[in-house]
This record gives structure tokens, sequence and C-alpha cells, in this order.
């Protein structure tokens, strides 16, 4: 990928961050002052997931139907393709010559088949961006809200400090106190945004603290938000919330483990077509590559996994949703088309005992 490329990316990343947060989230927010163990944010995901899955739902018609296909043209060049393995023996050059001009015949395409992946890889890493975004967005605000807090309450508590003819020791009792009411007014004000038992929803459904330290908060590493504050003033400031809600893990794991079953009944639902076996193979090696087929097919759900660990819960919650909906559309996909299929058998059946 070229430095245009990745610069687009993350400029359409940027925007829909802006998207999610700005327009979709600031619209649902004023719905209630009052939301509960589900928060606008969680609201707001879902309804982003659903609004974006029905967008792509001609696509998702289309990645079915071409996967149909191929499934369908590769039922019948299997027998073609096994009998030219068998001729060609090891000789690879002669069978791939073959293999070509059989899928040519066929209409059947290699990279067709692949096309479908690629688009949903670059989807799913472009609203990645997207959430990354509108975390750092949510973060920083957060951060700017308590600190004027912080600032304002702490400053009209220490007032009285100037021109006064207060010993040392006063002084000092009179900051303290300032800085008490101060944390208490960033306590007070705080509102997390819950999403059942996760407890901020920008942040992981793991073992991190509901409140970022300032290390997450500025780091540009897996889940970080990578954002430039000064590491000193934001401890000071964030320092009470992390004290009262840092004592347990922002979530249990529970929307990562979803997120694992769901892909896996996905993986069963979109069964690739059996692809032939390659000039010059033993049984041995057709079954080893049979075996590494099927090994590769739960790669896809543990990367799922990765990322639903380690990013934040409001993208968890994105591909909960996304995997929800793509469950219940293949299952009535797939429902649908094998009733087609078995009226289109019945039917050539029925022709061909007339004949």
């Amino acid at each position: 990928m070229d430095f245009m490329t990745l610069l687009g990316a993350n400029a359409l990343s940027d925007a829909i961050g802006k998207l999610i947060y700005n327009v979709l989230y600031g619209w649902i927010s004023g719905w209630s002052d009052s939301w509960g163990i589900v928060g606008a944010f969680s609201v707001t995901v879902i309804m982003f997931t659903l609004f974006l899955k029905i967008i792509l739902t001609p696509f998702d018609f289309w990645q079915k139907q071409l996967s149909r296909s191929n499934a369908k043209k590769m039922e019948l060049m299997k027998p073609q393709l096994d009998k030219i393995t068998k001729q060609c023996g090891s000789n690879k050059q002669l069978l791939m010559q073959k293999q070509r001009a059989l899928y040519k015949q066929y209409k059947y395409s290699t990279f067709g088949a692949c096309l479908p992946l690629i688009i949903t890889m670059v989807i799913f890493f472009i609203i990645l961006g997207g959430f990354n975004s509108a975390v750092r967005m949510h973060n920083l605000a957060t951060y700017e809200k308590m600190d004027g807090i912080y600032k304002t309450v702490y400053y009209e508590a220490i007032e009285s400090l100037v021109d006064s003819e207060m010993t040392d020791a006063e002084k000092a009792e009179k900051r303290a106190e300032a800085v008490a009411k101060a944390e208490q007014a960033v306590v007070d004000s705080y509102e997390s945004e819950k999403f059942f038992l996760t407890k901020n929803i920008f942040v992981a459904d793991n073992w991190k603290d509901p409140i970022p330290s300032s290390s997450d908060f500025t780091g540009t590493g897996m889940g970080g938000s990578g954002i430039d504050v000064d590491a000193g003033r934001y401890e000071i400031v964030m320092r009470p919330l992390m004290e009262k809600y840092n004592d347990q893990w922002n979530g249990y794991l529970i929307l990562p483990v979803l997120v694992l079953l769901l892909n896996l009944v996905t993986m069963k639902l979109n069964k690739p077509p059996e692809q032939p076996a390659v000039a010059g193979q033993s049984e041995e090696q057709r079954k080893a590559q049979q075996t590494q087929m099927k090994v590769m097919q739960f790669i896809m759900p543990i990367i799922m996994l990765v990322f639903a660990i380690f990013y934040s819960a409001a993208f968890t919650l994105y591909m909960l949703i996304s995997s929800l909906y793509s469950t219940i559309f293949n299952l009535c996909f797939n429902l649908i088309t094998k009733r087609i299929d078995a009226r289109e058998k019945d039917r050539l059946m029925s022709t061909t005992v007339k004949k």
C-alpha cells in the first residue's frame, strides 16, 4: 500500500469517526439524560452497525451469489479436475494449463473467489480506524471537560489566598482543601458510558482499568488512545476517578467470547468449495492440505477474537452486531437457496422421468 492510499484510508477512517461521534452520538445522546446500564454510545454503535449492514446488503448478496456460483462450478468441474489430475501425474505445468482451460470454459475465477474477502477486510480496517478515531475524540473530550472542571473549582476555592496574611501552614491547608474540592467536583461530574457489565465502552472489554492510565491515554499501541497531552497533568486531573473506578476489571470478556462464537458459526455457514489437487501430490499430501485448509478456517475467528479483546468495547460491540446480522443473513440466504436448489432438482428429475 503506497503513502497516498494509506493517507486516503486514514482520512476516510477519521471521517467515519466524526460521523459516529460528532453526528450520530451527538444526536442520540440528546434523547435522554439518564441511560442506565446501556449508554448512549452503545445505542450509537448498534444503530451505526445496522445502518452500515443495510447499506452493504447488496454487496452481501453479491458475495453470497458469487460464492454460490463458484461452489456450483467447482462441483461441476470436480470430476474433470480429478480426471486431468490423474492424467497429468507429476507434470505440474501441463496440469496448470488444463486447469486454466477448464476454469475458462466454466468461467470460474480464482480471483473472483478471493475478491469478496479482500473487500471485507478493507471495510473492516477502515471501520476499525473509524472507531479508534471516535474513541480518541471521546477520551480527549472527557479529559478536557474534567480538566476544565478541576481548574474552575480549584481556582475558585483558592481565590482567598490572594493578598491574604495567612501563614504558610494555613496556605498549604487551603490549597489541600481546594484540591479536595476540585477532585470531588471531577468525581461528581463524571458519567461513564456503560454497556451492561462493561463499565466503560471506550475501553477494551477485558482486564483493563475503566479509567485509562496516562500511558494508555497517550500510547499508540494496540488499544491505546494516542492522544498528545501532558501525562503529569492527566494524572493529577484523572487520579480521583482512577481511585474510585479502577479497583476492578473494565469487563469480563463477554463480548469477545460472543464475537468468537458468532464468527465460528459464520465460518460454518460460509464453507468454501473443495479445491482441486495439485499435480504430483500423494494421498498423504492431499490429506495434509485439506487439514491445513480446515485449520486456516479457524484463523479468522481467532484474529477477530484478538481484535475483540485488545481494542475498545465499542468496536467489539460493532463486531458482535455485525456478526449477528451476518449470521442471520446467511441462515436466511442458505434456507432460501436450499429450497430453490430442491425445486430445481425436482424439476430436473421430473423432466428426466418424462423423457
